[in-house]
């Protein structure tokens, strides 16, 4: 079976989930990592770190290319998570933009192929999504959307989403095949004590890395990691999560700012229902950690 080409979409750095996700990915033969794109807050500061992980897990070849730092209405509060102490030293100089990126490797000036389309799996906000498609409506037939993000069964907003509301309701309403992984099934996938020890003894420069990005993250969180971003990525290949179709329709404005909401209408989405969680843990802890 052919690998899936995906680019993965980050704003890598604040939760830990993002570096384990990217983990995933680059342990995993069902996909190939066309390149890693980054967004929201500091886009170039994360691709930093997304290159500095890059590089430790031998894949240095695979281009990271920073994207739309700035939601395209809504406010934000700049800032950095504390994994970025490791990397204070380092500076992002390289050119390209996230959205060229994108818009090229889906061949847009080829006839699609609904067998080959090009995966994007955003895990932050869908800001740089949004501008692409916005920008080539010529993508919608070359590609699918992964994305962690909404919450359709509490009436609360998801981070992603509410970060940049205008540009999840641009990419919910593109006509795009859309699958939505949620807060109503990642949060049920939590790693335990154990888990973490094991990626901590686990012998290696990249199992090293995973274990130093955690500790810095769980001192300020205090509390274990939660699989959103990798649970994105495990569906792509791995049948832990149930789907079924339904329209989502992002609020703009009001209490409702930022929420994903089920409407009664043709759907626009597969949403993810429910989760084996067992299952998802296994298998990420399988991935993360190759023998």
């Amino acid at each position: 079976m052919k690998a899936q080409r995906i680019i993965l979409d980050t704003d890598i750095g604040d939760d830990i989930d993002d570096a384990l996700a990217l983990a995933v990915a680059l342990h995993s033969p069902e996909v190939e990592l066309h390149g890693v794109t980054t967004v929201f807050k500091n886009a170039p500061r994360r691709a930093v770190l997304a290159r500095h992980l890059l590089q430790t897990f031998g894949r240095k070849k695979i281009p990271v290319i920073a994207g739309c730092s700035k939601p395209l209405l809504q406010p934000f509060e700049p800032g950095l998570g504390s994994q970025f102490q490791m990397l204070e030293d380092d500076v992002w100089n390289e050119s390209g933009h996230a959205v060229d990126f994108i818009v090229q490797a889906a061949r847009v000036d080829e006839e699609p192929d609904p067998e080959n389309l090009l995966t994007l799996v955003p895990i932050g906000p869908l800001t740089n999504i949004a501008v692409a498609l916005a920008r080539e409506p010529e993508l919608i037939p070359r590609v699918r959307i992964v994305l962690m993000g909404g919450q359709w069964s509490k009436p609360a907003a998801e981070w992603n989403i509410v970060c940049d509301p205008e540009a999840a309701a641009i990419v919910f309403n593109s006509g795009a095949e859309i699958s939505m992984v949620g807060l109503d099934v990642t949060m049920r996938c939590c790693l335990e004590a154990a888990h973490i020890e094991t990626i901590a003894q686990k012998a290696g420069a990249s199992a090293k890395l995973l274990s130093e990005l955690i500790r810095l993250w769980q001192r300020d969180s205090q509390h274990a990691p939660v699989l959103h971003d990798p649970l994105a990525l495990l569906t792509l290949f791995d049948d832990c999560v149930k789907f079924e179709d339904k329209r989502i329709e992002v609020a703009l404005c009001g209490e409702e700012r930022g929420r994903t909401i089920i409407v009664e209408d043709e759907p626009n989405a597969r949403v993810a229902v429910d989760v084996d969680a067992p299952r998802a843990v296994a298998a990420f802890m399988s991935r993360v950690l190759p023998k």
